[in-house]
């Protein structure tokens, strides 16, 4: 029935967030494939997009559906501290969809905010919802448009693997994982204290930072 169709989608995030366990630094080393896949493929994210960005989430991200659909995943999120990138903190995300859909698709996602007012309104809330309908797509290296006009607050990159069929509607939620945050940094750690470099940053940070500008 409906009802309990919907019950099942209700449950799959639900799911899906609790399989969210890595710890940062298995979270550092699959943001660190996410990005380097980026780089040597046909959409290398250019590195002005990197340069000018005020905050990063990369995410991995598996879909499986038949007939409702559930999606999971985990990544972290930094902000840019000056010309260089915070300590990461943990985000999952987690959502559901009901429609004709089967099989199962992966999907490597990166998104860049571009103002500090996009950041913020991710801290204040630590929750974080791009709409697909207000999505921008981030400009290719060799893309005629890359230049000029107003910058939007966000934008995304995404690679998906697998097959996935039928006409899929929505776009990224993800949340701050306080549990393994509060393992990385200790219980008493706060997500602007972890997002500050008041904390020491964790064994592996350096590689990560060193691929998003470049190096």
């Amino acid at each position: 029935t409906m009802n309990s169709i919907l019950r099942i989608a209700l449950a799959l995030p639900i799911l899906a967030l609790a399989a969210c366990n890595a710890t940062i630094g298995e979270r550092m080393g699959e943001s660190l494939t996410v990005v380097r896949g980026f780089q040597i493929s046909e959409h290398v994210i250019p590195a002005t997009v990197f340069a000018n960005a005020k905050g990063i989430a990369i995410l991995r991200e598996t879909n499986a559906a038949l007939l409702v659909g559930g999606s999971g995943g985990e990544g972290i999120f930094m902000k840019k501290i000056g010309l260089t990138w915070s300590a990461p903190i943990a985000i999952n995300t987690a959502g559901a969809s009901i429609g004709l859909q089967v099989g199962g698709q992966k999907r490597d996602i990166v998104i860049f905010m571009n103002t500090e007012s996009e950041v913020a309104n991710f801290l204040d809330d630590g929750v974080y919802a791009l709409a697909e309908a207000s999505a921008v797509a981030g400009p290719a290296k060799t893309d005629p448009m890359n230049a000029g006009g107003p910058v939007p607050s966000s934008y995304y990159y995404i690679r998906s693997q697998g097959l996935f069929g039928g006409l899929l509607v929505g776009g990224v939620y993800f949340t701050v994982d306080n549990k393994i945050n509060r393992e990385t940094y200790g219980e008493n750690a706060t997500v602007g204290e972890i997002l500050s470099d008041k904390l020491p940053k964790p064994q592996g940070a350096t590689i990560l930072t060193q691929a998003l500008d470049g190096n």
